[in-house]
């Protein structure tokens, strides 16, 4: 969604970004470093912090923790953080709320996790920790210096993917554009579509096939023949020889570590008539101007 209007009169940003089971809104207000300096110990960083607070507790949300994290991996920019436990009828989960001072600017963070977006410990707050670190710690662009025309990473979709199984699609191919647009801010990606790496393939399979056992949880008699076999490849503990199996592209050098006598016998066994799917593709595109 990107950077949006607000009704709050104070000089400043916000921005807001969604993907399946995740959101992350951030608030930042330019007070100067006269009356803001940095760190995590001002009163009016502590006065918002527990106004951020409050308001979720207010509808309901239960703390779980309260204290300092750093954010970033160039450099750590202290933060103070509050964890709660949200449990409702539009939405069940997790919210972290982050806030830090930097540069006279208040920066206030919120990332709302759905229940069952963390089961493989990759959609995390680490993530968004050392993401929005970095974007507070990156400098801005310095004029009359040359930089490369911005891309975008667009999720294309497939019209015949089955409309029960769209949840699941989606959460795959939001999977493979977020680690994509974090290949882009290393290096400049090739236009067109986008040929996923076994890393990325993986991963994205793993995160729809969570999906897929919560789905099963909440309705035993929600069915799709091909998650239900990738169902078993997973608690088999076979998905990376799965995705090397049936999904390789030319492109991919082999990986240590895969048990691919074993999984040829167990797929034997398992997977008989089975065929690999795919809904959905990635590619990066020049950004609209």
């Amino acid at each position: 969604m990107g950077e949006r209007s607000r009704a709050d009169s104070r000089p400043g940003s916000t921005y807001s970004y969604r993907a399946a089971g995740l959101a992350l809104d951030v608030d930042v207000y330019d007070y100067g470093p006269a009356r803001l300096p940095d760190g995590v110990a001002s009163a009016l960083l502590l006065e918002e912090f527990a106004r951020m607070r409050q308001s979720l507790k207010s509808g309901g949300a239960r703390l779980i923790h309260d204290g300092t994290v750093a954010l970033g991996n160039e450099i750590a920019i202290p933060a103070r953080e509050a964890v709660l436990a949200r449990r409702g009828a539009d939405f069940t989960g997790t919210s972290y709320l982050w806030i830090a001072a930097r540069g006279g600017r208040l920066y206030e963070m919120r990332f709302d996790v759905r229940a069952g977006f963390e089961d493989d410990g990759h959609v995390s707050r680490s993530e968004a920790l050392a993401a929005l670190g970095d974007a507070m710690a990156h400098p801005s662009a310095t004029p009359g210096v040359a930089v490369e025309p911005p891309v975008d990473v667009a999720i294309l979709w497939d019209p015949a993917t089955p409309p029960s199984e769209r949840p699941l699609w989606t959460i795959y191919l939001y999977t493979r554009a977020a680690l994509v647009a974090a290949e882009s801010d290393d290096m400049r990606l090739p236009l067109g579509d986008h040929t996923a790496s076994f890393a990325e393939e993986v991963r994205a399979r793993l995160i729809a096939v969570h999906l897929f056992q919560q789905m099963r949880r909440r309705d035993p008699a929600f069915q799709s023949a091909y998650f239900a076999d990738l169902d078993r490849v997973e608690t088999g503990g076979f998905l990376r020889e799965y995705v090397w199996r049936y999904l390789r592209d030319p492109s991919w050098t082999q990986p240590d570590g895969l048990k691919l006598a074993a999984f040829d016998a167990w797929r034997a066994a398992h997977l008989r008539h089975h065929a690999p799917v795919t809904h959905g593709r990635i590619a990066v595109r020049l950004a609209a101007r």
